[in-house]
């Protein structure tokens, strides 16, 4: 009878306390193995977007720095700007292929948003340029070429134009930059014409006059004519600018782009801004000026100390980003100080959280310039 009751006999008190103590020290390993593993993961995750958005926006900057001043004719130093008003900031091509504005120092111009806390607005201590170019399409004349007196091109193949756009035709000896007056786009293999008269139409800005050659002269409606031949070619002309603004996201800041010759029904203004990348939280540039004339970078600026009169001279850029995790995954709050290009970037200007961030700077030759 005693044997039957001690088969009976359960664990002691004693005994599921030391099992349950054992489970919950093995839970406490597991739950903190579990934890542990989500935090890498976490900060794994944000360090790969914080590099790919890096990354990216440097991509897109480089390409179009590169890019800057591109004409499809050898010569970029006669350039006749023959708009109603005259060169304008997007416009004035032959002043400089690409043009600075330092942060906190310089006055923006009327293209670039306004500061403040809205989305898009841009960001006050942050760096921005304008960068023009010639379109990567090139259109090719046909016959005859260009009658200067009426005013008309022949296209072999005038898709992808609109009446309004604004173009530039350059041959070996001048360039114009001129307003698309009317475009006919003719069938059975004749070629497209397209019409660069002044005034009227219904245009902005339009042509003060139907002259093409260098200097510009808009006293009359001839102005100084200048006629094209077949080795010329038209493009569409592409003025961009880019800065740092608030991001749309609420997530702090990003880089955006703002195209400026955007043709509505034949006027031609500033679009929208894009958001490009986000995370961005500061660009800071320095301009590489040649001041011997071979085509070499002697030193680099801020935008402020090129001076208006020798964007012309830039030949490279060096780019520096800012940027951050999009979650806050640091332990600690950043007190960090970072160098952009000179500018120093400490914690009273990227905020006191837990986000990581890091530099990434790149020097950029602008092909049609010089050599860094």
């Amino acid at each position: 009878m005693n044997s039957f009751h001690k088969k009976l006999q359960g664990f002691t008190i004693i005994e599921l306390m030391i099992a349950l103590l054992l489970s919950s020290i093995l839970l406490t390993g597991v739950v903190q193995i579990y934890v542990s593993s989500k935090q890498s993961y976490r900060l794994t995750e944000n360090v790969s977007r914080m590099q790919e958005n890096s990354r990216f926006a440097m991509s897109i900057l480089t390409r179009e720095i590169r890019m800057a001043g591109f004409s499809p004719c050898p010569s970029t130093d006669k350039v006749a700007v023959t708009l109603t008003g005259g060169a304008t900031t997007s416009t004035d091509f032959g002043n400089g292929a690409i043009v600075g504005f330092e942060g906190g120092v310089d006055t923006f111009p009327s293209e670039f948003p306004s500061t403040g806390t809205t989305a898009g607005d841009r960001i006050a201590d942050s760096d921005g340029f304008i960068m023009m170019r010639g379109g990567d399409n090139s259109y090719k004349l046909g016959t005859p070429p260009h009658n200067a007196s009426s005013a008309q091109f022949k296209i072999i193949d005038a898709t992808g134009l609109a009446t309004g756009d604004i173009l530039m035709v350059c041959d070996n000896d001048n360039t114009a930059i001129f307003q698309a007056d009317n475009l006919a786009m003719n069938s059975g293999g004749a070629d497209d014409t397209l019409e660069h008269n002044p005034g009227g139409g219904g245009l902005s800005p339009g042509n003060c006059t139907k002259g093409l050659g260098y200097p510009a002269d808009c006293t009359s409606a001839n102005g100084n004519p200048h006629a094209y031949g077949t080795e010329a070619q038209i493009v569409k002309m592409v003025s961009t600018i880019y800065y740092i603004g608030v991001s749309q996201s609420g997530n702090g800041r990003a880089l955006y782009r703002r195209g400026l010759l955007n043709n509505t029904g034949g006027t031609v203004s500033a679009g929208a801004a894009q958001e490009l990348v986000d995370g961005i939280e500061s660009m800071q540039t320095l301009y590489g000026v040649d001041t011997t004339g071979d085509r070499l970078a002697n030193r680099y600026v801020t935008a402020d100390q090129v001076g208006a009169a020798y964007w012309n001279s830039v030949v490279s850029v060096r780019v520096a980003l800012l940027s951050y995790t999009p979650d806050q995954v640091n332990f600690e709050n950043d007190d960090n100080t970072y160098y952009l290009a000179g500018t120093q970037f400490d914690d009273t200007s990227h905020g006191a959280d837990k986000r990581l961030r890091q530099v990434y700077t790149s020097t950029v030759k602008i092909r049609n310039r010089g050599d860094m």
